[in-house]
């Protein structure tokens, strides 16, 4: 897939090969967020409503996977580590929601990274950060996008 960006204006027109729409999204009110695991499409919906459009495919560098409960994966700095996942862009007041939904600041912290969208191109975008250390397994790129219904028991 590929996502090309063109500066109209005050706003971004953006180009997502794989429906062949044209997608309006003004700079000012939707910020972009890399998601990989609960909050991808895959599993629900929760960005749409709150606002989302989305989503767009990429990788975040520097960065590994862990299983870090049961039911969620968390990431965490890691040189030469990626992760597979996607980015929405929402609106700006959606972060509180999602900050709870998260846990921050225990489980999670929120930090802004530079994403390489399938395609080409950088987006730097919100992230969600497991606060912690990393105790369960780690979940290589092989085995990404993290997906609940894979995790072995």
């Amino acid at each position: 897939m590929n996502e090309i960006c063109f500066h109209r204006g005050r706003g971004y027109y953006v180009w997502a090969a794989r429906n062949r729409s044209r997608l309006y999204m003004p700079k000012q009110e939707k910020t972009p967020i890399f998601v990989y695991g609960t909050l991808m499409s895959i599993h629900s919906n929760r960005l749409q409503r709150l606002g989302g459009y989305g989503p767009y495919f990429g990788v975040l560098y520097g960065y590994a996977m862990y299983q870090v409960a049961p039911d969620f994966p968390g990431i965490v700095p890691e040189p030469g580590g990626k992760v597979m996942g996607e980015v929405f862009y929402i609106p700006q007041q959606a972060f509180a929601s999602l900050d709870r939904y998260e846990g921050v600041p225990d489980f999670y912290c929120r930090e802004e990274a530079d994403v390489e969208m399938a395609g080409g191109g950088t987006v730097r975008a919100q992230v969600y950060v497991w606060n912690g250390k990393p105790e369960g397994r780690k979940i290589p790129f092989s085995e990404q996008p993290w997906r609940m219904f894979l995790i072995p028991s």
